[in-house]
């Protein structure tokens, strides 16, 4: 057939689920990232004693291909089990999430799956979890081929190119194409910003809803003193908070102690412009009042504010397309907030894009 060429924005889950899928059948696929890494949420930042895992914590599987996924990944070293000593705050998770939202959404940012074959962890029943290995951002490992990808690039608009082709901008007055077909996985405002000037068929992006999150990422001189490894709703604050490593006891002799902490949907959106110092200083204070320990000296300390880090209203279709079906819209805001979700969104649009090209 006809060189088919492809446009991707977005090297997360999605994006390069769909980028993979295409690239497998012969489409010259390209993919645009605005960052200097791949995985979006499922993110890592590097340090000078290992890694913080301060964005998605860790998948769950429901989809029989998903899990499929996730057994090859392990199977080739980018992911592994994980089994922490969670304990449960004593802040009812209603008052953080609607129930629905922690049966719907596991594996986001601070959630937890209660779902059907279940395991014991801790004190609570969760399904297998499983983190990217040795780090989040290796879970998309399995999907990077020898196609294009151009990190560092921010695309702000697509533009027709004749009746079945477009060109794509970046923020830098660069200029990209002709591509037939274009997928865009950013998250849903990002990719609303890029589709709705196009057609009124991705109106219904802007109904989506996405939260943000404030993590720290907080390395302590000696081992925090606690009983357990991840704390699910310790405080009104705090959604999660675990411990950034694989130990293999609660009591490990690891140091320096790396930590996650995650606050809630609504105390990041109450202080979401808020300067970073005054976020640390009143996420570790809660954190001190949750543990109910005295936090050992600090090593290092930093914070990143993830704009949109959770779905909360999804779109309620696995993908939206126009412009005759070669223009597309996926990611986890399609489905929900779960890296599955992502995961599918990435795979039924690329099938939606094959059924446009090839029939």
């Amino acid at each position: 057939m006809p060189q088919i060429n492809i446009a991707v924005i977005g090297a997360g889950m999605a994006g390069l689920k769909a980028a993979s899928t295409l690239h497998n059948i012969g489409m010259n696929v390209t993919v645009f990232e605005k960052s200097r890494g791949l995985g979006g949420r499922l993110a890592s930042r590097r340090t000078d004693f290992g890694h913080f895992n301060h964005g998605a914590q860790y998948v769950t599987a429901r989809n029989p291909g998903f899990d499929a996924f996730l057994r090859q990944a392990t199977d080739h070293k980018s992911a592994q089990n994980w089994r922490p000593n969670l304990h449960r705050g004593d802040i009812e998770s209603g008052s953080i999430y609607p129930t629905k939202e922690i049966s719907q959404n596991p594996d986001t940012i601070s959630q937890l799956d209660q779902t059907a074959q279940t395991s014991t962890v801790g004190n609570l029943a969760v399904d297998c979890w499983f983190q990217g290995a040795p780090q989040m951002n290796k879970l998309i490992h399995p999907l990077v081929d020898d196609f294009d990808i151009k990190k560092q690039h921010r695309i702000i608009a697509i533009e027709p190119s004749g009746p079945r082709q477009f060109i794509l901008h970046d923020d830098l007055d660069g200029t990209f194409g002709p591509f037939d077909g274009v997928i865009v996985s950013a998250p849903a405002p990002q990719t609303a910003d890029i589709l709705r000037p196009l057609s009124p068929r991705f109106d219904p992006i802007g109904e989506v809803v996405m939260a943000p999150c404030w993590a720290v990422m907080v390395a302590f001189e000696k081992p925090l003193p606690t009983a357990f490894d991840a704390m699910l709703y310790p405080s009104p604050e705090i959604s999660w908070a675990a411990r950034s490593t694989q130990n293999e006891g609660v009591f490990h002799t690891r140091t320096p102690d790396p930590w996650v902490l995650h606050a809630t949907p609504q105390w990041s959106r109450d202080h979401l412009e808020e300067d970073k110092d005054r976020v640390i200083e009143k996420l570790l204070s809660a954190l001190r009042a949750a543990s109910g320990v005295k936090l050992p000296e600090l090593h290092s300390i930093a914070a990143h504010r993830w704009r949109y880090a959770r779905t909360e209203v999804p779109l309620g279709k696995s993908y939206l397309n126009g412009m005759n079906g070669r223009v597309i819209a996926a990611g986890d805001w399609c489905l929900g907030a779960r890296v599955e979700a992502a995961w599918r969104s990435g795979q039924t649009a690329a099938h939606a894009m094959m059924e446009t090209l090839i029939g």
